[in-house]
């Protein structure tokens, strides 16, 4: 199988995490000072990064930036993405997430743009256009039992005004 290429512009990634983020600071802010516990406007924006898994504030942010879901909880219905399935470069619409049985595994049903070929073979093809996969709470492909494996990875959040 082949890897397509995909234009993604600039102005198709959602940064409105940066001002969520911001305006989380600017909370935690305000509840520390009604406990009685003055920090600066820094601290709080490290600390906030910090409780997000970060190791800074600019981590954070670049991270923002880039949109890139850390976690499943980031993901949702009707959200558009970029990633890869089996090697193919895609980008498509999240139709379900839901969790299994297995901790921290979970199945996620997408709709692609285009329909990638599934079946390496000169002889025939096998499109796919909906399809169903396991991912981890990183977002990373799984098998049923958890472990690594093949699959779909979401690995970009586009703006939702681009949605189909």
């Amino acid at each position: 199988m082949t890897s397509n290429t995909l234009n993604i512009n600039r102005a198709d990634i959602d940064t409105d995490a940066t001002e969520q983020f911001k305006a989380q600071a600017k909370r935690l802010r305000k509840a520390l000072a009604a406990r009685d516990v003055s920090i600066s406007h820094a601290s709080s924006l490290e600390l906030l990064a910090q409780s997000h898994g970060y190791r800074d504030w600019n981590t954070a942010i670049a991270m923002a930036r880039r949109n890139i879901p850390t976690n499943v909880a980031d993901l949702g219905i009707g959200k558009r993405f970029a990633g890869s399935y089996l090697g193919h470069a895609v980008t498509g619409l999240i139709r379900s997430v839901t969790a299994t049985p297995v901790g921290g595994v979970f199945r996620v049903e997408v709709h692609l743009d285009e329909p990638v070929d599934v079946v390496e073979s000169k002889r025939f093809s096998g499109y796919r256009q909906r399809i169903a996969s396991r991912i981890n709470e990183n977002c990373e492909p799984v098998l049923t039992n958890g472990r690594s494996g093949p699959g779909l990875s979401i690995d970009l959040l586009l703006r939702d005004a681009d949605s189909v």
